[in-house]
């Protein structure tokens, strides 16, 4: 079993967003500023229940006494109180490891987006000071978070990013501003035209470039729902939510599909090309038959193979097809946890293989060559040598 935590960001997220969410999850506050507490940063956190729009959520503040809160986490600018990205890596080099080596990731993926939008070395991007510490806090809170929540992988639905315009220092920017854009490269998201405002802060952009494992909805049996306030009142609630909760580990592999119509090829070559591409590593090749444009008849070609076979199987499927072009696709491929027994029956020892999923039997499938020799051997007829595997199995279950 694998503890999850999925996002689902409709509203967005931002630092201060995820650590509501954390806390509001259960992580205790105290124990996270003890792992914080080696970066000797004078901070404290303001926590207290809002509601937004009928929902309750935790709202946490990183607070700096005897300092004015910042609401911008990365400002780039040329004045002698900001912090250059070495003062930043510095303080988080006193953290312990691994949350040092993840914190740090996380800031320099930051510096890499603002010194790419602003065309300076990241060494000289500065970042006003309250909001870099701001910043900091929130990463490493995040990281420090998920560990005290034992979450073996974040998951993330599509992240709704807002629409409209921002104001920075440098003027009126496009939402995503253009360091977020950045981080959200490779990432799902949409652009609410009904939501006029900037919903992804570069440090939530952050969090998910760096500590999401997968974006996809999983099959998940939520233990607990909790809710993270953003600062902002819009038509949607401004809050974060996330589940929390298990799934089982299932084998999930990292497979293609890859799919072509062919309807001008000999049919005779169809069986070597389905040899070809088992030798060259497919795990799975099927032939449909379809009807195409003008109602031509057709075969679709299936084949399934790792990730790291997807080059290979389409050459060869150029090379000994007359197809032109193919539809590759990503599944997401869920396998029942499947287990090798032998059963005592009364005809003898019987190989069976057990598969389970969410904790319940899914399949029996008794080994058709031992139950087919003991069908010959004893002249019983085979389905009922399977009905009594299928029988020992589930007593075994009901015995444990």
């Amino acid at each position: 079993m694998k503890k999850i935590l999925y996002l689902d960001p409709f509203s967005g997220i931002a630092g201060d967003m995820f650590l509501g969410l954390l806390v509001d999850l259960g992580v205790d506050l105290e124990h996270l500023k003890r792992d914080l507490s080696k970066m000797e940063v004078d901070f404290d956190f303001e926590v207290k229940k809002v509601n937004k729009k009928g929902i309750t959520a935790t709202k946490v503040t990183v607070i700096f006494p005897g300092k004015e809160h910042h609401e911008d986490h990365l400002i780039h600018n040329h004045h002698h109180h900001g912090k250059h990205l070495s003062d930043i890596l510095e303080i988080l080099s006193r953290l312990d490891s691994p949350l040092r080596e993840k914190a740090t990731e996380m800031f320099e993926a930051l510096a890499e987006a603002e010194s790419k939008v602003h065309g300076l070395p990241r060494e000289k991007v500065h970042f006003h000071e309250v909001g870099a510490l701001d910043a900091v806090v929130e990463i490493a809170g995040a990281v420090a978070g998920l560990k005290h929540l034992g979450v073996d992988e974040v998951l993330c639905g599509t992240v709704n990013v807002g629409s409209g315009f921002v104001m920075t220092e440098h003027g009126r920017y496009p939402v995503p501003a253009p360091a977020t854009a950045e981080l959200l490269k490779g990432i799902p998201v949409y652009m609410d035209q009904k939501v006029r405002a900037e919903l992804v802060t570069p440090t939530g952009a952050v969090i998910l470039k760096t500590l999401v494992n997968e974006f996809h909805t999983p099959l998940l049996k939520i233990e607990k729902i909790g809710y993270g306030a953003g600062t902002m009142d819009l038509e949607i609630p401004n809050v974060l939510r996330g589940y929390l909760g298990y799934v089982e580990d299932t084998g999930k592999g990292k497979d293609v599909l890859i799919e072509t119509n062919i309807d001008d090829m000999n049919p005779q070559f169809f069986g070597y090309l389905m040899e070809r591409l088992f030798d060259a590593g497919a795990k799975d090749v099927f032939y449909t038959s379809v009807y195409m444009k003008k109602n031509r008849p057709a075969i679709k070609v299936s084949v399934l193979c790792s990730v790291e076979k997807k080059d290979d199987i389409l050459k060869l499927l150029f090379k000994e097809s007359t197809s032109i072009g193919a539809r590759v696709f990503y599944p997401e491929k869920i396998e029942a946890l499947r287990e090798m027994k032998v059963v005592e029956t009364e005809y003898g020892k019987i190989p069976v293989k057990v598969a389970s999923f969410d904790s319940e039997i899914v399949n029996i499938a008794p080994e058709y060559e031992a139950c087919k020799q003991i069908a010959q051997e004893r002249g019983i007829p085979l389905k009922e040598i399977y009905s009594t595997v299928y029988k020992k199995v589930l007593e075994g279950r009901r015995n444990v």
